[in-house]
């Protein structure tokens, strides 16, 4: 199947991918050999280690949250839990820098924020119209950036829920990125070229937050 998701484990030692038959295999990143292979009865959307490093997280087509313990000793994953987070298919997670939330956004439209430790569903964010596409925290963990075919970016803060920015696009966004140690933000959009082919994809990268 072809690869449609992929990650590092926090460690370093893990790379996880998935693909479009719904298998996540997980390969050592020493040996570069596949060590387990989960198949799922799901649509397997997008994948994430928890920072502690010994849970494995994933969103899928049915609006859950699955999530893994890893059994080092077998060196495969044990459910251990199903949240029910959404109505509608969940596509995205993120966790934030700090370890104490995680989010995931829906083609409902909604984002959802979570405690980690308690595992519950702590606010939501609803000023996108369209399926919420892809999350980023900042990396001190105090904004939330969420986008989709809408043609704007949402950042949020993340305590209380309330709009910080509204970036303006002129094209559906579909992939957000905070920078590591700075309040600056990288996204892509469906640009396309209007001025030689307006078929052609622009490929521009954005910023926002540059003084």
């Amino acid at each position: 199947g072809e690869n449609i998701n992929i990650c590092w484990s926090p460690d370093g030692q893990t790379i996880a991918v998935g693909n479009k038959d719904d298998v996540v295999t997980f390969i050592d990143a020493k040996t570069h050999r596949s060590k387990a292979e989960e198949q799922f009865k799901f649509e397997v959307n997008e994948i994430s280690w928890n920072n502690d490093n010994n849970m494995f997280f994933l969103t899928n087509g049915n609006g859950c949250i699955n999530i893994l313990r890893q059994v080092p000793v077998a060196a495969e994953l044990k459910p251990i839990q199903s949240i029910n987070a959404h109505p509608s298919n969940c596509i995205c997670i993120k966790f934030d820098p700090m370890g104490k939330y995680f989010a995931t956004g829906s083609a409902d439209a909604l984002v959802s924020l979570w405690d980690v430790d308690e595992l519950v569903c702590v606010r939501c964010f609803s000023r996108l119209d369209w399926p919420v596409r892809t999350l980023s925290f900042s990396h001190d963990g105090k904004m939330l950036a969420s986008a989709s075919e809408d043609h704007f970016i949402d950042i949020a803060e993340v305590e209380t829920g309330e709009k910080l920015w509204e970036v303006q696009c002129e094209s559906p966004t579909f992939t957000v990125a905070w920078h590591p140690k700075r309040p600056l933000l990288a996204f892509a959009c469906d640009d396309k070229d209007g001025k030689y082919d307006s078929s052609r994809e622009a490929g521009t990268v954005k910023l926002f937050g540059l003084p």
